[in-house]
């Protein structure tokens, strides 16, 4: 199997690196009717991951209740299997608890396997990590023709996609440099100078599991058209971006002078429907500089929203020396909810009702659906239905009698992926969640 890197470059001088997903040989395997196997080489820089150069000290812990998850023995939401080569035991220890903050973030019914090397590398590179294929599979409500990391693929099909002869596959490959100057502890307090190796490899694995888009130029030195597709296919990021209009991304012509303007435009977001209310209602600005930036326009949250120390920053395109950031963010686990992802234990822990407390029923529905808090309270809720590109499609406030409440005559809508957001409004907490008309 050819293995595709997000390789990241140092630079002491102005302690700059950067990670890059080298050329991807990605074999999609499409579902849909009436479609064949498709392979699709991608061969540009996906990702980028720059610091800055200056040292700028700030510490984003494992979040509390992420942590007790991880002191749970045998509680995981999902098996990360790691293939280790050439790892110091500190480096291995740091890795692996890279590892553990996802297990205990994300679910999956399929292990999710990592290769990782730990080895000399070419001078001034760190290392990265990516996915290793990317297949289309077939998911009631969401877009046709959509690729989907690996991984991701395997969990909404709750099955192996095996790499050749083997029986499984491998998911995401990872190398990183034995001989940089790496700090390597796991209290997410490195000192000025040193690059937070846990860091790293979350933001790296976090590009291995999703968080990437294809969107792109002609030509990254010169640009004059942007480009979106490969062949017929958009990956799953591509499908919740928007401009501030808001206009979808794929409406643009492909490619085009006006995609071009998007990309470079600082008016891009991501309209995910639970994106955006871990946002606080706000739609999540992704990184779109006026100069196109290979490798980090595009697929990653805006440095300037979300700048080190946020709790959101993990997937931004910078990282400084000092800085280290062991949270996910609710941001990214909202869009990894939109994607495709199940969030372990859900995505929100609100003021008087929490995620595990709100049942929806039937899922799939026909014609009506049923919302019950258990607490069984009676309160006033805003409930708003929302399609796969964000638009409400449904809007009504309802009181509920003995915590449950019913929203009728809903036969006339598609049959698709819908995102119900149910809001307090008395408290003005709320949650989203997925449901489906079938």
């Amino acid at each position: 199997m050819k293995k595709n890197y997000a390789l990241i470059n140092f630079r002491s001088k102005s302690l700059l690196f950067f990670g890059i997903f080298l050329v991807f040989s990605l074999s999609l395997f499409a579902q849909t009717e009436g479609a064949n196997d498709t392979s699709i080489n991608v061969d540009w820089d996906i990702c980028r991951y720059y610091p800055e150069s200056q040292t700028r000290m700030s510490s984003v812990p494992v979040p509390d209740y992420i942590k007790r998850k991880m002191e749970s023995r045998g509680t995981a939401c999902s098996t990360f299997i790691v293939s280790y080569s050439g790892f110091t035991s500190e480096a291995q220890s740091a890795f692996q608890f890279a590892v553990d903050i996802w297990s205990n973030v994300i679910e999956s019914p399929i292990p999710i396997r990592i290769s990782a090397e730990f080895g000399p590398l070419a001078a001034g590179v760190l290392g990265g990590a990516g996915p290793t294929d990317f297949k289309s599979v077939f998911i009631l409500g969401a877009p046709p023709n959509t690729a989907y990391p690996i991984a991701l693929a395997e969990k909404l099909t709750g099955a192996e996609f095996p790499d050749g002869p083997s029986s499984t596959s491998v998911d995401i490959s990872a190398t990183f440099s034995s001989t940089a100057n790496f700090y390597f502890g796991l209290d997410a307090n490195p000192p000025g100078g040193q690059i937070d190796f846990v860091s790293v490899v979350l933001h790296e694995l976090g590009h291995g599991l999703g968080i990437l888009g294809f969107g792109r130029t002609d030509n990254p030195d010169n640009p004059t058209m942007g480009v979106l597709r490969n062949g017929f296919f958009v990956n799953v990021w591509d499908n919740f971006i928007e401009n501030g209009t808001p206009v979808d991304i794929k409406s643009f012509e492909d490619p085009s002078v006006a995609l071009l303007g998007e990309i470079t435009g600082n008016d891009l977001f991501s309209n995910g429907p639970i994106t955006t209310a871990q946002n606080g209602g706000v739609k999540p600005s992704t990184y779109a500089p006026t100069i196109y930036s290979q490798g980090s326009s595009y697929s990653h949250w805006d440095e300037a929203t979300y700048p080190p120390g946020n709790a959101n920053s993990l997937m931004t395109p910078f990282i400084a020396p000092g800085e280290a950031i062991h949270d996910p963010g609710l941001v990214t686990l909202g869009f990894m909810e939109d994607m495709g992802w199940s969030i372990c234990g859900g995505s929100l822990a609100v003021k008087d009702f929490t995620f595990n407390t709100l049942k929806i029923s039937p899922n799939p529905f026909t014609s009506s659906i049923t919302i019950k808090l258990s607490n069984g309270l009676n309160d006033d809720y805003k409930i708003n239905l929302f399609d796969i590109n964000g638009r409400v499609v449904l809007s009504e406030t309802k009181a509920t009698s003995n915590g449950a409440m019913t929203i009728s005559n809903l036969d006339n809508l598609d049959d698709t992926l819908y995102f119900v957001r149910i809001t307090n409004k008395r408290s003005g907490a709320s949650i989203t969640k997925k449901v489906i008309k079938n």
